[in-house]
């Protein structure tokens, strides 16, 4: 399990309100030809809200956010927003149809939710939401958008999505735009001779490879040992096993990816 996920506090809390933590540049890594590409410049913005009248910071319910603001691109902006937003207000599921709320909404809604089971928690809720850059090949940029939940019970709910942005065309990358018409079948095989692979190497017994079965996913990054799969947990396998990751050698995806990728 992943930094992230193992517990709620391994994301460390945010200074309240506003703060610009400084101009980044991202290094190239997972791309080819990193010095002939202008630089990607970024700012971290960072905010955070607490109960009312918190005076404890460890006793009081919070929302902390920090993510990666793109200089010079609204679009991709916007989207990390979104999708930061949906995580925020549906715990990973997309938010209900036609909801429009900002994240500060959302924030100030979960603080006073929290407020109305403040003497039957055990603990104080807790929603974080992180969006940074994962990677970049080319002109293909990866986000990695993660949020944590916890209202309650053993513990919270961390969900990890990766939005991938084509820097030239100003447009997100889904799965589907890299697999070529009718090799479909043939991607999806490889995926689950990657996760037969990944059993083994857990030692999996028969009723573990029963109940947890091979899933399809929407969240993939392109490394230079390959395209990465990207679960969350509960997909895969159970919680205390975290997100899953299961790399498609490249070599292997010469005739299901279009060339360009």
């Amino acid at each position: 399990m992943n930094r992230w996920c193992k517990k709620r506090h391994c994301v460390a809390r945010l200074a309240s309100g506003m703060a610009f933590l400084g101009l980044l540049t991202l290094n190239g890594c997972d791309r080819p030809g990193a010095s002939s590409e202008a630089p990607l410049s970024s700012e971290i913005e960072a905010r955070e809200w607490r109960a009312p009248n918190c005076v404890a910071k460890d006793k009081c319910s919070t929302v902390s956010i920090k993510r990666e603001v793109f200089a010079d691109r609204p679009a991709l902006n916007g989207a990390v927003e979104q999708q930061l937003r949906e995580q925020l207000q549906g715990n990973g599921e997309s938010a209900a149809a036609g909801s429009d709320d900002s994240i500060e909404q959302v924030a100030k809604a979960f603080i006073a939710e929290a407020g109305k089971v403040a003497g039957m928690s055990s603990a104080p809720w807790e929603l974080i939401g992180e969006a940074k850059s994962l990677g970049r090949r080319g002109n293909l940029l990866t986000v990695a958008i993660n949020s944590y939940l916890y209202s309650g019970g053993a513990h919270g709910m961390p969900v990890t999505h990766w939005l991938n942005w084509d820097l030239a065309k100003a447009s997100q990358v889904v799965l589907a735009d890299l697999i070529k018409p009718g090799a479909d079948q043939k991607f999806w095989s490889l995926a689950q001779q990657q996760h037969e692979k990944w059993l083994d190497a857990q030692n999996a017994d028969a009723d573990f490879r029963e109940n947890w079965p091979f899933a399809r996913t929407d969240d993939f990054r392109l490394t230079d040992n390959g395209l990465v799969l990207l679960y969350g947990v509960y997909t895969l396998g159970p919680y205390a096993m975290g997100d899953v990751e299961l790399t498609l050698p490249r070599e292997k995806l010469a005739d299901v990816l279009h060339e360009h990728y």
